[in-house]
């Protein structure tokens, strides 16, 4: 179900931002004029920012330059603030960022918790405040987050937070919110997931995947109501309309969808059934207010960094200033080589090829916990896909599995590998020959 809206809302955005097949660019500009989602528009407005936090870098002070001069910092502001207004994307740049802020979205509507601790905390097991506003700046639903996070912060003058005390935070304020009415609550949140759904794929949302209301309401820990979804798979219920949800969120029982035999009470002509869901607002609407003065969450823990990792990371630093320097860019260059490698448009043989050296060393090791083995059987897996989409999915499911956080640097090197084996440099992303 998920797999289809992604889908849909990708075509959507690009028959607003492609439209001519043969673009081979997209400036951040034009891109901020289309008729998109907000969210998407600073997701890419992000990346630019990116880029310029690179290109920073080359900018350092020396024994020969001050860069920190007032003069010279107001006029390299100037450079960069001209650099972003004409910044572009290469057509295969720009379809890959789309379809990862779409899943951005699409995941943080489903599972906020997790979304945002792992979205967050994806660099640092402890950021300031600051970043963390900056970071909620992604998102244009559940304002209620935003609003008990900056109350938090304020009213315990936090400057910085760790992902656990972060992950316990976000956890109190979603238990602040659906403890005063837990049924009506949780109608409110999927009305807002069904309205996201009705908008992004132009119908009508009468039924929802129970896989789907499995991670809504583990996200949220409602214990309850995730037995009820336990109890639907057990009994191989795999969709349930809306009707019949709202009958086992209020009864928090599945018996009348069990029963062998139910009764049918006729329909009287010209009436429909009211449901419940259709008569509240939803999440945004309504605007739950959470008093945070009684929240109190763990004092702040960061796991102290092996030493092997701390090594790897100076040595990662020297080689993004030696990259610098020489005016190159790491990911450029190994998208570069792996667009080398591709010599037609069906998808290579082995991806072995493609993660080599360093870069392979550090996904065994960061992301398979160094079970190599594991990590060849998975690439195995990946081999014998025809299409980015199914290969997406795989990985997204091994993710999920093994607990990685998939906005790391590392799951997104991984990803971006993968997702260059299917799509060379020099080809118009989502067009092929038949």
């Amino acid at each position: 179900m998920l797999e289809n809206v992604v889908d849909i809302l990708i075509k959507k955005v690009k028959d607003q931002v492609v439209t001519d097949k043969n673009m081979e660019e997209i400036p951040l500009a034009y891109l901020m004029t289309r008729d998109i989602p907000e969210s998407v528009k600073h997701f890419f407005d992000q990346e630019v920012e990116l880029w310029i936090r690179e290109e920073e870098q080359k900018f350092s002070s020396s024994d020969r330059f001050d860069y920190d001069m007032p003069e010279v910092r107001m006029l390299i502001d100037q450079i960069f603030d001209f650099l972003k207004q004409n910044a572009r994307f290469h057509i295969n740049k720009f379809n890959q960022l789309l379809e990862r802020a779409v899943k951005l979205e699409m995941n943080y509507l489903i599972a906020p918790q997790r979304t945002l601790s792992q979205f967050i905390f994806k660099d640092n097991p402890i950021v300031s405040t600051i970043e963390v506003y900056d970071t909620l700046k992604y998102f244009f639903r559940y304002q209620y987050y935003k609003d008990a996070l900056s109350d938090y912060f304020n009213s315990k003058y936090l400057h910085q937070i760790s992902q656990d005390q972060f992950t316990e935070l976000i956890a109190k304020i979603d238990e602040s919110v659906f403890k005063e009415n837990r049924y009506e609550t949780t109608l409110k949140t999927i009305k807002t997931i069904t309205g996201f759904l009705r908008e992004a794929s132009d119908t009508e949302v009468e039924t929802l995947d129970v896989d789907v209301l499995q991670a809504v309401f583990k996200d949220r820990n409602l214990t309850s109501y995730l037995g009820l979804v336990e109890q639907l798979r057990e009994n191989q219920i795999e969709k349930i309309n809306l009707i019949d949800l709202e009958t086992i969120l209020q009864t928090e029982s599945i018996d009348s969808l069990i029963k062998e035999e139910v009764e049918e009470v006729p329909a009287v002509p010209g009436e429909e059934t009211q449901l419940r869901i259709q008569q509240i607002q939803d999440i945004e609407e309504s605007k739950p207010t959470v008093e945070v003065e009684s929240i109190e969450i763990g004092e702040m823990t960061a796991p102290a960094p092996e030493e092997e990792e701390e090594e790897e990371e100076e040595e990662e630093e020297e080689e993004v200033k030696a990259a610098a320097k020489q005016g190159g860019n790491v990911a450029a260059e190994m998208a570069d080589f792996v667009a080398s490698q591709i010599k037609s448009d069906k998808p290579l043989e082995d991806i072995n090829n493609l993660i080599t050296g360093r870069n392979r060393k550090k996904v065994i090791k960061r992301l398979f916990k160094r079970k190599e083995e594991q990590f060849r059987n998975f690439i195995n897996v990946l081999n014998h896909q025809a299409a980015w989409k199914d290969a997406s999915v795989i990985i997204d499911e091994e993710f999920y599995e093994r607990g990685i956080n998939p906005y790391s640097k590392e799951a997104i090197m991984f990803s971006d590998i993968i997702y260059l084996r299917f799509f060379p440099k020099d080809k118009y992303v989502g067009e092929r020959e038949e």
